[in-house]
């Protein structure tokens, strides 16, 4: 009886030992699947932090030379009474893309009106005014907008305009001052 007992203890420590083995080894396994997971994450993470960087670029690129800036009127071929400082009233928006090499790429685009200043020249939260649709040729580099209803600065303050595609994306933007007459 000893005998049996003894070769049952053997056997039951024979199975735990392979079943120890064959647990560490699948948690071996695990381990690196986990480690195959996270270095996916990390490699998709690069990727996606990469494309950002270069989203950021390409934009940057594009508006980085181009210049929205204002003007009392275009006349004749002649910008009149360019300034950053304005009293209310309509204004000229020009758009100029040749510094940066580009064209606007589009037939449609919108000027986004915002007021991002009080009076004062205290900040306040961006307040979208007005959203103007303009037809344009893709291929112009240099154009300007006039629209004496909605291209109308009427109280003080600190706005920015911004040229976009109808997609959203930017063209360029430029800011302006409105003081008290």
């Amino acid at each position: 009886m000893k005998n049996l007992k003894y070769k049952l203890n053997f056997l039951l420590a024979i199975v735990l030992t392979v079943s120890l083995v064959v647990a560490c080894g699948k948690l071996k396994d695990l381990a690196k699947e986990e480690t195959k997971k996270d270095d996916k994450k990390e490699e998709t993470t690069k990727k996606e932090e990469t494309k950002t960087e270069t989203k950021k670029e390409s934009s940057s690129k594009k508006e980085g030379g181009s210049k929205l800036y204002f003007c009392e009127q275009y006349k004749n071929g002649e910008e009149v009474g360019v300034s950053e400082r304005f009293t209310p009233g309509w204004l000229t928006v020009m758009v100029d893309t040749r510094p940066s090499g580009t064209k606007l790429g589009t037939g449609k685009v919108e000027l986004k009106l915002s007021k991002i200043k009080d009076a004062s020249g205290n900040d306040i939260s961006e307040k979208i005014i007005r959203t103007v649709p303009f037809d344009v040729q893709a291929d112009w580099d240099y154009t300007y907008f006039t629209d004496k209803k909605n291209l109308k600065f009427d109280s003080p303050g600190t706005y920015r305009v911004v040229c976009q595609k109808k997609d959203g994306s930017p063209i360029c933007t430029g800011e302006i001052e409105i003081v008290p007459k």
